[in-house]
């Protein structure tokens, strides 16, 4: 696993888009944290929106959100 992808060539690559990635979708549930789904809206209440929007992020799977980037950021013309 870590030969074939933490340092894959291919991988190492990818490693910018993907941080700016998350990082987007990051400033953007800060900025929208009412768009968050409700499991996330009690974490807000019990600690912060950092919290809950890193929790959020961080249960994604790659594809989703690269999906959930492409709604959000991509013009619908493009795809």
């Amino acid at each position: 696993m870590f030969q074939h992808v933490y340092t894959n060539p291919a991988a190492v690559q990818e490693e910018g888009k993907a941080e700016r990635l998350v990082k987007k979708l990051y400033a953007y549930f800060i900025e929208n944290s009412s768009l968050l789904p409700e499991v996330y809206h009690d974490i807000m209440l019990e600690t912060d929106a950092d919290r809950a929007v890193c929790d959020y992020i961080s249960g994604m799977s790659d594809g989703y959100a690269v999906d959930l980037y492409t709604e959000l950021f991509v013009p619908k013309f493009w795809k």
